[in-house]
């Protein structure tokens, strides 16, 4: 691989919690110089086919992924399905009982807030109303367009968060079922922003060994928004436990000037890539 490569493979579009189609997504890569993007929605691989048209028309190597929630010892944890087969009969069975359990889910929470006095069911048709998944983050956008908070984190902090008020906590099928998932849809499964979940540093190392030993390969090392530091411990671990390393933006929206689509995103050079395997 050259490190000369625009290389981002982790990414959102408005078939989950993105503001972009998918094929406004791949356009705006492309324009930024991005030259291999996966799309990796939550738990749905349906923007998969709008982007791959999009990607032959710009000329950029679209990836085919996902983003899957699973469980593990009673924490959620985010698995990216890489160089899946999208029609692998499993894995679209598997993400239609995902998309299932989060409609549940989002049916369960409006009826917290109706109980909290906010107004449940009008959040609930709004956001069953959006193409796509629904997914917390749609729902904030909902609390925050109503006045009901005054920004988007703050829709997590009051209402949504793990432990706040209108939480439903969801039983995710555990981390080792979720691999298995990616593995036989021809996949490659990588942890997602292995700094982001509340874990001890002794507890992530037991997640990251679980992991490898269910059939996991990859850690996400750099991912949008980790600093310097995060990425180089997680360099560090994915050295340990012998995974090899990806980079994503975890891009949502243009709006996050922060974290845009063709920032340099470089692997530390201790790490092994994970398109090494794939002629990049």
């Amino acid at each position: 691989m050259s490190d000369a490569l625009n290389i981002d493979l982790h990414t959102h579009s408005n078939c989950s919690d993105g503001s972009l189609g998918p094929a406004e997504l791949i356009a705006r890569a492309a324009a930024a110089g991005v030259q291999v993007l996966a799309l990796t929605d939550h738990d749905t691989v349906a923007g998969l086919e709008d982007a791959q048209r999009s990607a032959h028309e710009h000329g950029l190597q679209l990836v085919p992924g996902v983003e899957i929630s699973a469980s593990w010892r009673a924490q959620a944890i985010h698995v990216l399905g890489l160089w899946i087969d999208p029609c692998s009969p499993q894995l679209c069975c598997s993400l239609r009982a995902q998309a299932d359990l989060r409609r549940s889910r989002m049916v369960k929470i409006c009826a917290q807030l109706t109980k909290l006095k906010l107004p449940g069911a009008a959040l609930l048709a709004g956001v069953q109303a959006i193409p796509g998944l629904p997914t917390r983050a749609h729902l904030a956008q909902g609390l925050l367009a109503g006045g009901h908070v005054d920004s988007f984190d703050a829709a997590f902090r009051k209402y949504l968060g793990k432990g706040k008020r209108a939480h439903i906590a969801v039983e995710w099928p555990a981390l080792q079922v979720v691999v298995g998932w990616i593995c036989a849809a021809g996949g490659v499964a990588a942890i997602a922003h292995p700094t982001r979940y509340a874990l001890s540093a002794g507890a992530r190392r037991r997640l990251l060994a679980d992991f490898a030993a269910a059939g996991g390969t990859a850690l996400e090392v750099v991912s949008g928004g980790n600093g310097g530091q995060h990425a180089e411990t997680c360099a560090a671990l994915a050295v340990h436990y012998g995974l090899f390393g990806t980079v994503g933006s975890d891009f949502h929206n243009p709006q996050a000037a922060w974290n845009p689509l063709g920032r340099s995103l470089k692997l530390p050079d201790c790490v092994t890539p994970v398109w090494r395997g794939f002629g990049l």
